[in-house]
């Protein structure tokens, strides 16, 4: 079942980052981080829901830059390794291309791992094309 996310998704949501995005971070963390972004009408989430359990999850925010009309940005896609290959990744893209249109974005963006070739075929399959090659920096701030 596609639905929006709720605060109580937080476990789920926790364990998919950890388990199949590679992000491990304090459930804790995970949690308030959810409650404050759903909050933001720039934001949205939704996730699929089987058996009583969030098994995929897309998170997706309004982008607003000077050089460009409005887009969204998806932050972030996965699915469980059990569940994939069914259409809920899919199923997730629409929902967020359904909620673009809604608030009148232009397109929809999204960055995907050099490494996550299986991920690259998954997108080019639903439409999306890659515009071009980038690297990624980071600065840590607090120690």
């Amino acid at each position: 079942m596609l639905r929006l996310c709720e605060p109580t998704d937080g476990l789920n949501i926790w364990q998919i980052n950890c388990e199949d995005l590679g992000y491990e971070v304090p459930l804790d963390l995970c949690e308030s981080q959810l409650k404050k972004v759903l909050k933001n009408p720039e934001h949205c989430i939704f996730v699929y829901e089987c058996d009583g359990q969030v098994v995929g999850y897309i998170h997706a925010q309004r982008y607003d830059v000077t050089y460009a009309n409005p887009l969204v940005n998806v932050l972030g896609l996965a699915v469980k390794k059990a569940y994939r290959r069914n259409g809920i990744g899919g199923l997730l893209l629409l929902m967020v291309e359904d909620w673009a249109r809604e608030i009148c974005a232009e397109g929809i963006r999204l960055n995907s791992g050099a490494q996550r070739t299986a991920a690259h075929a998954f997108y080019e399959a639903w439409g999306y094309t890659c515009r071009k090659e980038q690297r990624n920096y980071f600065k840590l701030l607090i120690d």
